[in-house]
């Protein structure tokens, strides 16, 4: 249940708006008159009565700003909707996630640790072009024409600092360089 201070004739509110206490008067009996349908509603949508508290508080947090600028008589279907935005886009979030019981990555070995010291002290030394360029690439998974466009450079340019980055650190680890299928184009 939100808490309201009530010493104050009015309310500061975000954007210089102010919530004059008949407002601040109808929102409470608003709450309190429909808070058992609302926490229903919530519990119906999300399974569980703790999500559902969740919901109900932050589409009455919501609503509370909205107050002044919502029509008389259309506070229960702005708060409905509300409710069903908030849990949509909690949804929407939920399935970008993936829970598993394994984590992702496997956890670094110590000789993992000493490559990505060193991977990092070799960006260090490039230019920053390559550098910036390499990181993109390789690890930001850009492609070439999404690196040209995000730093304004032509394609051909990009493509030029990724096989110049890519053999000065091929030299300082002492590797020889990649032909045929998997080198760098």
């Amino acid at each position: 249940m939100l808490v309201y201070d009530t010493s104050t004739t009015t309310t500061p509110r975000p954007g210089g708006e102010q919530m004059r206490r008949r407002d601040e008067a109808a929102f409470r009996t608003f709450v309190d008159e429909r808070q058992t349908l609302l926490r229903r509603r919530a519990f119906l949508l999300c399974g569980n009565w703790a999500d559902g508290d969740e919901l109900v508080q932050e589409a009455l947090a919501r609503v509370y700003v909205a107050w002044p600028r919502i029509a008389s008589g259309a506070e229960t279907a702005y708060t409905r909707r509300t409710m069903l935005n908030l849990y949509l886009n909690d949804q929407r979030k939920r399935k970008r996630e993936i829970l598993t019981d394994t984590p992702p990555e496997p956890a670094t070995s110590d000789h993992d640790r000493e490559l990505a010291m060193t991977l990092t002290a070799l960006l260090a030394d490039l230019p920053e072009k390559q550098r910036a360029v390499l990181v993109l690439r390789f690890w930001e998974d850009l492609s070439v024409p999404q690196i040209a466009e995000c730093t304004g450079v032509a394609e051909g340019t990009i493509k030029s600092q990724i096989h110049r980055g890519l053999a000065a650190l091929r030299d300082r680890l002492a590797e020889p360089p990649l032909t045929g299928a998997g080198a760098a184009t």
